[in-house]
């Protein structure tokens, strides 16, 4: 009898650690509010990228740019969205696996600033992350070169 019980806490074990894990920041579980409507003009659907629908939440807005995560319609993929305000046509966007490391994806905008998504809980004192700037939990910057 305890072997069986043994057999079958193993077994519940094993499928609970294969389970899939939500990709990229938990904020992307939470509901969606009209705050985190993308501007109209922004057309994901001819990037390679492949953003899913609805999926994109508000994390933060920093100096006239809103920064959006996202899920992509492949599994395990988080995307970041950086839209400037009043430019919205020089929207980035990029998208990568959201569990390998603590960076998900750093994109780089028309003027040369980077944006960086992070996974939750990052430790962005981590020399990797040196001269970046931390304006969300999920999201690091670093201005453009001059």
């Amino acid at each position: 009898m305890k072997i069986r019980v043994l057999v079958v806490v193993a077994l519940l074990g094993a499928l609970v650690a294969c389970t899939p894990q939500p990709a990229g920041p938990k904020v992307l579980d939470r509901e969606a509010t009209a705050e985190d409507t993308l501007p109209a003009s922004l057309n994901l659907g001819g990037v390679d990228v492949q953003v899913e629908p609805g999926s994109a939440r508000l994390l933060t807005k920093y100096d006239d740019v809103k920064y959006f995560a996202a899920r992509s319609t492949t599994a395990g993929t988080a995307c970041l969205i950086v839209v400037p305000e009043g430019l919205p046509e020089r929207w980035v966007t990029g998208c990568a696996a959201a569990g390998l490391s603590e960076r998900i994806v750093t994109v780089t905008s028309v003027d040369g600033s980077e944006s960086t998504l992070v996974n939750d809980g990052a430790d962005t004192s981590r020399p990797e992350f040196k001269g970046l700037t931390k304006i969300h939990d999920n999201v690091l910057i670093s201005k453009a070169s001059r």
